[in-house]
C-alpha cells in the first residue's frame, strides 16, 4: 500500500479482533445453548455461527432456532449470549497489545472505531471501558456486515470522503468481502473460528492478514509516507498490503 492509501480511519471488530478469544467463547456458548434443547453437532453449530456473527444476529438466530424447533427458547439464549463474559471458566479478554496499538495509532492521527453488533447493554462491551469513548462505537443497528451497502451508510455517518481512507480489520471473511466491494481496505485478523479453508475462497477480497496487533501496527507503519518514522525491522509474519 502506498502512502495515498494509508487509512485515516480503522474499523475494528470486537469479537475476534479487539478480543481475540471472544468469537471462540461465543461459539462454544451458542453450541451449549442449542444442545440444552436438542442434539446438534459442534461442526454444524460452527458453520451456522460463522454466518450469524456477520449477519443481523437476532434474525439469523431466529431462523436457526425456528429451523431446529426451539424458537421458544430464543430470547433466553440471546440474553445469555449478550451477558456472556466467560465460558467454562475462560474469561473474555482484550487481545494482547491492543492498548499500546490504540495509543500509537491515535498519536499518528488515525481515528479508531469499534465496528461491532454490540450495543450499550452487551456485557462484553465493558472490556473497552477507558479505551474507547461512546462516540467511538459505530452503530450497526439491524445492518448486515456482509452487505456491501452497509458500508456506504457507515462512511457517510463517519464523515469520510472516500472508502479508500477506511480500513476494516475483522476475523470474518464474509464481512471483509462486503467491505472490499464497497472500496474499503481490508485486513483479516487470523483467529480460532474461521479456518484457512474458510478464508481461502475470499482471498480476492482480503488485502492482508495478521495474527496480532503487533503485526497490524507494523503493517500500518509500512503504509505510511517515507517522512513518517518506521520501525527498524519489518514484520516477518504480516502479509503485505498491495498498492
Amino acid at each position: 500500500m502506498d502512502h495515498v492509501a494509508s487509512p485515516h480511519t480503522l474499523l475494528l471488530d470486537f469479537d475476534g479482533v479487539l478480543s481475540l478469544n471472544a468469537s471462540e467463547l461465543l461459539l462454544h456458548a451458542l453450541h451449549e445453548g442449542i444442545n440444552r434443547y436438542t442434539a446438534f453437532p459442534f461442526e454444524a453449530t460452527a458453520a451456522q455461527f460463522k454466518a450469524i456473527s456477520t449477519f443481523p444476529q437476532r434474525e439469523s438466530l431466529r431462523t436457526l432456532f425456528a429451523g431446529l424447533g426451539i424458537e421458544r427458547h430464543l430470547d433466553t439464549e440471546i440474553e445469555a449470549l449478550r451477558s456472556l463474559i466467560s465460558t467454562d471458566g475462560r474469561p473474555m479478554t482484550l487481545s494482547e497489545g491492543v492498548e499500546r496499538f490504540c495509543a500509537e495509532q491515535r498519536a499518528r492521527g488515525r481515528r479508531l472505531r469499534v465496528f461491532s453488533t454490540m450495543d450499550r447493554t452487551t456485557a462484553r462491551r465493558s472490556l473497552l471501558d477507558g479505551l474507547f469513548d461512546p462516540e467511538d462505537f459505530v452503530p450497526l443497528g439491524h445492518a448486515s456486515k456482509a452487505d456491501s451497502h452497509s458500508y456506504a451508510a457507515i462512511l457517510s455517518s463517519q464523515g469520510e470522503s472516500g472508502p479508500g481512507q477506511v480500513m476494516l480489520v475483522d476475523d470474518s471473511p464474509l464481512a471483509l468481502r462486503a467491505a472490499r466491494i464497497a472500496g474499503v481496505r481490508t485486513v483479516l485478523m487470523r483467529g480460532e473460528v474461521f479456518t484457512p479453508e474458510d478464508v481461502a475462497p475470499f482471498a480476492p477480497f482480503i488485502e492482508a492478514q495478521v495474527a496480532s496487533f503487533a503485526e497490524l501496527g507494523d503493517l500500518l507503519r509500512s503504509a505510511e509516507p517515507p517522512s513518517v518514522a518506521r520501525p527498524s525491522g519489518p514484520c516477518a509474519d504480516a502479509s503485505p498490503i498491495p498498492s
